[in-house]
């Protein structure tokens, strides 16, 4: 991931193009093969496909390569009109594209890291949808993606810089601290460092639940002192242990290798549990 993502201005690139994925497909296929570009003026958000599912964008048998670079070159194989898919191999990724458009609901489905992935190793790094899918929205956050709406694009499109600010204030302060640093794992990185200060929590007292008192045990940040969380707070806490199963495991270390180096250790790898999962008994997909 670039060190340089997320920029503090948001504009487009002149030398890259913007993807609708419109109900009308073979709109998209213009869009893929033949160059043509559309403005978010010229069409309704009525026009944009909706349910875009998780399944649509990484079907099962691309899950089967872990390395996002190669995922990326079947994006969306599962999306297919008249028995064909829409997008063919590396369609996506030699698109030239850095947004993508859709309606309602973008996400739906698995909650498969996979198919943001897609998307981000393709060159995608704006993604516009009138809503999310919830896990959806939190993979495309933890890659550094940002996410807008459809009048945001169409000031973009219309040559207008948009402040970094304007697509996180949405987002809960730890939440906007992780996709204005570029993702989780660079965020991980640099507050190990000391490079960014989570935001307080109150130290002052307060009731708490059983489930609140045992967050405020291993809350990180709070330079010695005992916070008191509150319904509502953003916080990091610091967990007793982990698991990874037999799909994510690869990805993992990838991802971690990538960011600390082939040598980087687990803090405590005996608290680190590893299981195998549903994907390694799929055949036939």
């Amino acid at each position: 991931m670039s060190a340089s993502w997320p920029p503090t201005e948001i504009e487009l690139d002149p030398d890259k193009r913007v993807l609708f994925l419109t109900k009308d497909l073979n709109l998209i296929r213009q869009q893929l093969y033949e160059g043509l570009d559309l403005r978010m003026e010229d069409l309704s958000v009525g026009d944009l496909l909706d349910d875009i599912n998780t399944d649509v964008m990484t079907p099962a048998w691309v899950c089967f390569d872990h390395d996002p670079a190669i995922l990326a070159e079947n994006a969306y194989a599962g999306l297919l009109h008249d028995g064909r898919r829409v997008f063919e191999p590396l369609a996506l990724m030699d698109g030239g594209f850095e947004v993508i458009v859709s309606g309602h609901r973008k996400g739906t489905g698995s909650s498969r890291e996979t198919a943001a992935q897609c998307e981000r190793w393709s060159g995608i790094r704006i993604v516009i949808a009138a809503s999310f899918a919830p896990i959806h929205e939190r993979n495309n956050i933890n890659l550094g993606q940002l996410m807008g709406d459809h009048s945001m694009l169409q000031r973009l499109q219309d040559g207008e810089v948009i402040t970094l600010s304007e697509f996180t204030g949405k987002f809960d302060p730890v939440t906007r601290l992780i996709v204005e640093n570029g993702g989780i794992l660079p965020f991980a990185r640099k507050l190990k460092a000391g490079a960014i200060e989570l935001p307080a929590v109150s130290i002052e007292q307060c009731p708490m639940t059983m489930a609140e008192k045992m967050i405020s045990n291993k809350l990180l940040g709070q330079r010695g002192q005992r916070g008191y969380v509150r319904p509502g707070d953003a916080v990091l806490a610091q967990v007793d242990g982990g698991y990874s199963h037999e799909f994510t495991t690869a990805q993992v270390h990838t991802f971690l290798a990538e960011e600390y180096g082939e040598d980087y250790i687990l803090p405590n790898p005996l608290k680190f549990a590893v299981f195998e999962d549903h994907l390694l008994y799929a055949t036939g997909v």
